[in-house]
C-alpha cells in the first residue's frame, strides 16, 4: 500500500538558468492552500476531475467513473465500465459524459449515476468529450472523430483520420479543432464535419488544442508548440521545447502556459511566442495546467503538484502525492483537485484573497 503523504514542501528548482535556494523560494503571493480530503479509488487516477452540482467526477483505471462529494470526500456513486477510464468527464446540466478504454462513450445521470445512453466506437476512448449546440464531440483510438446527439448518443457524422485521436477537441464558433497521431491538426465544420483545413506537424498530436481570439495553439511530440490562424491554418509562430509536448496549453490574457517532457512549464507571449519564464520540475510535465488568480497549478511525473506565480514562474507551493500526476488539476469554488497514480483524488482549499479572476498584467 502506498503511504499517505500530507507534508507541504518547498524545494529548490531552476528557473531558466538561475538556481533558487530554499530561502529564495519564500512565497511572494498571499495564498493559503490547505489539505481538505482524499478519496481512494481502486487503481490509477489519470483523469482530470470536473465539478458540478456539489460533486466532483473523476475516472480511474479501476474501470469506473466516480462521483465524490466536494465537501466531505465521500463517495456518492460509481459506475463501472469494461476497462480503464482516463477520459476526463464533462458535466452539463444533469448529465455527465465520458469515454472508456472499452471503446464506448457514456452518458450518465449525475445524481445516481444511472445510464442514459452508450455509444460504441472501434477503439479506446481516452479523449474527453466537448459539447456545443446539443452535439457531443469526441475522438477515438479507431481514428474517427465523432459528433453525437446529446439526447440519445446517435451519430450525426464522423470524420476519419490516419491515426489515433487521444485528446479532447476545442471549439471556436462553427469550427471544431482536434489533433491525431497522424501528425495533423484538423479544423472541421462543427455541423457537417466537412474539412476546413488541416496542418501537419512533425510528430503525433496527443494534447488538446486551445483557441484564443484568432489563434489556435497546439503542442506536438515533435517538441513544438504551434500558433496557427483559426480561419486558415496558416502558421503564425512556433516555439521549440527540449523534448516532446504532451501537455495541453492553457491561455490567460496574453500568455500561454504548457508543460513538456523536459520537465519544464513554459510561459510564452501569445502574440509572438516569446519566452517569459520557465519552471523546471524533476520529471515529465504532461499534465494540463490550471489557473486560479495569479497562480498556475501543474502536476508532474515526479508526483508533485506545483503552484507557481503566473507572472514570474516563482514557486509558491508544492505538495507531493504518492505517484505520478499524469492528468491536469481542476479548480472550482475555491477548491483544487488532482488525481495521481497513487490511486487517489486529492482535494485542497485555496484562498488567494481573490475571486479566481486573472490579473491584468501583460507581457509587454
Amino acid at each position: 500500500m502506498i503511504s499517505k503523504l500530507f507534508a507541504f514542501v518547498l524545494v529548490p528548482f531552476l528557473f531558466g538558468c538561475s538556481a533558487l535556494t530554499l530561502e529564495d523560494s519564500a512565497p511572494e503571493t498571499d495564498v493559503t492552500i490547505s489539505f481538505a480530503w482524499e478519496y481512494r479509488t481502486g487503481d490509477y487516477v489519470r483523469s482530470i476531475p470536473t465539478v458540478s452540482g456539489g460533486a466532483v467526477f473523476v475516472g480511474s483505471d479501476d474501470n469506473a467513473l466516480h462521483a465524490v462529494d466536494v465537501d466531505t470526500g465521500e463517495a456518492r456513486w460509481s459506475y463501472e465500465t469494461g476497462d480503464n477510464v482516463s477520459s476526463s468527464p464533462l458535466a452539463s446540466g444533469d448529465t455527465v459524459y465520458f469515454g472508456s478504454w472499452d471503446g464506448a462513450v457514456y452518458a450518465l445521470e449525475t445524481r445516481q449515476g444511472t445510464l442514459r445512453w452508450r455509444y460504441e466506437t472501434g477503439g479506446w476512448v481516452t479523449a474527453s468529450p466537448v459539447l456545443a449546440e446539443g452535439i457531443l464531440y469526441v475522438g477515438s483510438h479507431d481514428g474517427f472523430f465523432y459528433a453525437l446527439a446529446t439526447e440519445d448518443g446517435q451519430p450525426l457524422w464522423r470524420y476519419e483520420t490516419a491515426g489515433r485521436i487521444e485528446a479532447p477537441a476545442s471549439m471556436a464558433g462553427d469550427t471544431v479543432f482536434f489533433g491525431s497521431t497522424d501528425n495533423y491538426l484538423y479544423a472541421l465544420d462543427a455541423q457537417s464535419g466537412e474539412l476546413q483545413w488541416r496542418y501537419r506537424t512533425g510528430g503525433d498530436i496527443v494534447a488538446a488544442p486551445r483557441v484564443s481570439g484568432e489563434t489556435v495553439f497546439v503542442g506536438s511530440v515533435d517538441r513544438k508548440l504551434y500558433a496557427l490562424d483559426v480561419a486558415t491554418g496558416r502558421l503564425r509562430w512556433f516555439f521549440e521545447a527540449e523534448l516532446a509536448i504532451e501537455s495541453s496549453p492553457v491561455i490567460a490574457r496574453d500568455r500561454v502556459y504548457f508543460g513538456a517532457n523536459d520537465g519544464r512549464l513554459y510561459a510564452l507571449c501569445v502574440a509572438d511566442g516569446r519566452s517569459l519564464w520557465e519552471f523546471q520540475a524533476t520529471s515529465i510535465l504532461r499534465s494540463t495546467p490550471a489557473l486560479w488568480g495569479n497562480l498556475v497549478f501543474v502536476g508532474s511525473d515526479d508526483g508533485y503538484i506545483y503552484g507557481l506565480n503566473s507572472e514570474t514562474g516563482r514557486l509558491e507551493w508544492s505538495y507531493r502525492t504518492g505517484g505520478a500526476i499524469v492528468a491536469g488539476p481542476a479548480i472550482a469554488d475555491g477548491q483544487l483537485y488532482v488525481g495521481s497514480v497513487d490511486r487517489r483524488l486529492h482535494a485542497f482549499r485555496v484562498d488567494t484573497g481573490q475571486d479566481g479572476a486573472i490579473g491584468a498584467e501583460t507581457c509587454g
